[in-house]
């Protein structure tokens, strides 16, 4: 199934996964204290009227600012080999702007502004990163990055809670619900006792890609999440920042107090698009 775009009708589509946003060429180009591009990692089977709200405020707060959508659809995206396809266009994008000189390849101060929400944006740029350099050789340059409701690893209340809030309420949820237990379990097993064959799943693989230093060349990155929150497990997130440190990266938590799954900027949206903000003015400063 194809994710519908009627919503993103300001946007390029390079793919049913991949989207680009360019102003146009008579808009003079972003200001210098702002991001030449943005990237946004969307959550799991997010609808385009919600991702279209993220992309508006990004639009008006940096109105000459390219963006790169990446949408993480678990039907066609859950096996790795697909996830990993699911991305090209991406990455041969990313690449087209630096070899075009629009971005740097080894800029002085980041470029790049990414935003990545929850395990499903976390995958998508787990794979941008491991395809990049796979492809190239060397990192995507230089960025700051906020991480909304991410990540998480595997714990089955959560790991339930993300799968069926696909299904709506009712009857088809009940039949369904079997089927996603059931799935579940099958993933443990196959990845707990027959991890030597199973190998990594892809929620540790996100942990550990978003913070290998030979993968990610960022300056800063922000944590915002919420206590609420019954999809990811916030202690996994306040985990990853905690390791992230220890491996040199400059971390910024942000709670947000009975805020469920990506609902913090409904939450406040004044708090969440200052943090975003401030993020990004903060990696002009910070060392790397």
């Amino acid at each position: 199934m194809t994710p519908s775009s009627a919503s993103l009708h300001m946007m390029t589509k390079l793919s049913p996964y991949v989207f680009t946003y360019e102003p146009s060429e008579t808009t003079a180009p972003a200001a210098a204290s702002h991001p030449k591009l943005i990237i946004v990692a969307a959550w799991m089977d997010a609808q385009d009227v919600h991702i279209a709200k993220y992309l508006a405020h990004y639009q008006s707060i940096y109105p000459n600012t390219a963006i790169l959508l990446l949408k993480f659809v678990m039907k066609e995206a859950m096996l790795a080999p697909v996830a990993n396809s699911v991305v090209q266009p991406a990455v041969w994008y990313l690449r087209s702007l630096v070899s075009a000189g629009d971005l740097s390849a080894a800029p002085d101060r980041p470029e790049i502004l990414a935003h990545v929400f929850s395990n499903g944006g976390a995958t998508s740029m787990q794979n941008l990163y491991a395809s990049y350099n796979r492809i190239f050789g060397q990192p995507i340059p230089l960025h700051c990055t906020v991480f909304d409701s991410c990540p998480g690893l595997h714990a089955f209340s959560t790991s339930y809670n993300a799968l069926i809030a696909g299904f709506p309420r009712g009857l088809l949820r009940f039949i369904v619900s079997p089927f996603v237990i059931l799935m579940l379990l099958a993933s443990w097993v196959w990845h707990v006792p027959f991890s030597f064959v199973a190998g990594e799943d892809f929620l540790s693989k996100n942990a550990r890609v978003l913070n290998d230093r030979n993968l990610v060349r960022q300056t800063n990155r922000t944590y915002i999440y919420g206590t609420a929150d019954t999809m990811v497990d916030w202690h996994h997130i306040e985990k990853h920042a905690k390791r992230a440190v220890s491996k040199g990266f400059h971390v910024q938590k942000e709670i947000f107090e009975n805020s469920p799954h990506v609902a913090h900027m409904r939450t406040d949206s004044q708090r969440y698009w200052l943090i975003v903000e401030e993020t990004w003015k903060k990696s002009a400063i910070v060392t790397q």
